[in-house]
């Protein structure tokens, strides 16, 4: 496991914005191994890292996110992390999931070791997770991928308690690189600013420089809201002739495309993906994330993992229609498609809860496309893990993965 850090020299870059405004987002996130030969390694030349990754061109996946990792990081010593941790392992390997999206920055914050963000309040013991991740997730011939929040930073009174860290130095100052959203308790990085952009590049190059990781990946917290206050004077400084609409979506196509070099900057072969949500419209009405530019066209990354979190019956996105939608745009050029499934919904909504079986047909349906993954590994493993239902969800699921 490599252990050195990289010298990070960010433009500080002095702009004023606006603040505050919300706006509520639809289907929000909440967000096992195949034979050798389906390992893929596109890159030929040599690794500037010196890890070879090992990714799959099907990925069997499943998230992990925060509160999946929590209880396993309340361990106190790195062994007692490493049980808990491999007990993840065996349970992701015997479902026929190869790959896992593994939650390191939630909110501005570092389940590893880093010198652009604070550690992670959630990590109990004097220990590296992420190290204990990659060598145990890569026993199990399990790729790893880092899940990063970009934008979304800590609560204003748990940042005003950090120091040493660009966050919160900008939070101090009250640098409008830092903004808040009205309703949301959670402070956010503005992205329309390139010293900003630039923290966040560096960050997920941080983590592919120093971690044998096979995989960066980030899903659908870009803009936090719609309001114009959120920026207002630093669009007027910055719009040109732009709309707002048009401005802040070149921000976040551009905050794409410099994790996407940093990151291969650091090693070819790494994986990028973008995880937005299923619903099309809701990603260039309410997040400025213009997917169908990022499927077409090259630099912004190499897998899409789509959140179609939906039923056959749903009214506005029926899984099978959307999925047909997905799969034209992601055909347009050469982005692969992973198919993001919402194991959780079992239990929350009703042709979900109806259905057994439901994830398993799911999986069979996306069976064109280049993977499917499980949100999350809680829904499946956690407390319900022991009703009969979920065994029989398990064992469906089992079954279409190995058919898969």
């Amino acid at each position: 496991m490599k252990r050195i850090f990289i010298a990070v020299l960010l433009p500080l870059m002095l702009n004023s914005c606006g603040t505050s405004g919300a706006v509520t987002k639809t289907d929000d996130i909440r967000r096992p191994s195949p034979a050798p030969q389906e390992v893929v390694h596109e890159f030929e030349k040599s690794d500037i890292s010196g890890y070879r990754p090992l990714n799959y061109e099907r990925q069997k996946g499943i998230w992990l996110s925060y509160i999946d990792l929590a209880p396993m990081l309340e361990a106190v010593t790195a062994e007692d992390f490493e049980v808990r941790f491999d007990e993840a392992c065996k349970n992701i390997k015997e479902l026929g999931c190869n790959t896992i999206y593994v939650h390191l920055r939630p909110f501005g914050d570092a389940v590893y070791e880093s010198e652009l963000y604070p550690k992670s309040d959630y990590i109990c013991g004097d220990y590296d997770p992420l190290a204990v991740i990659c060598d145990k997730a890569h026993e199990y011939d399990i790729s790893v991928h880092g899940w990063i929040n970009p934008l979304r930073l800590q609560t204003a009174d748990r940042l005003a308690e950090i120091s040493g860290f660009q966050t919160a130095e900008w939070f101090a100052s009250s640098d409008p690189a830092v903004q808040t959203v009205a309703g949301d308790e959670h402070l956010w990085l503005d992205p329309a600013y390139p010293e900003v952009r630039a923290l966040i590049a560096e960050g997920a190059a941080e983590i592919a420089e120093n971690y044998d990781v096979d995989g960066i990946h980030y899903d659908d917290y870009f803009y936090p809201t719609t309001d114009p206050e959120f920026d207002a004077q630093c669009f007027a400084e910055q719009g040109g002739g732009s709309t707002l609409e048009e401005w802040r979506t070149e921000n976040i196509s551009q905050m794409c495309r410099e994790i996407y070099q940093r990151v291969k900057a650091v090693n070819p072969d790494i994986e990028v993906s973008i995880s937005p949500q299923g619903n099309i419209e809701n990603n260039y009405n309410y997040l400025y994330a213009d997917v169908a530019r990022w499927c077409r066209e090259d630099g912004f990354c190499d897998r899409m993992i789509p959140q179609i979190y939906f039923g056959y019956d749903n009214t506005v996105k029926p899984f099978l229609s959307t999925l047909s939608d997905w799969q034209e745009m992601t055909s347009c050029g050469d982005v692969k498609m992973t198919v993001g499934l919402a194991v959780y919904k079992i239990g929350e909504e009703q042709e979900f809860t109806d259905t057994s079986g439901i994830i398993a047909r799911q999986i069979t349906d996306c069976d064109d496309c280049q993977g499917v993954s499980l949100y999350t590994y809680d829904s499946l493993f956690g407390e319900r893990f022991s009703t009969e239902r979920m065994k029989q969800e398990i064992a469906a699921i089992r079954s279409a993965l190995d058919e898969y």
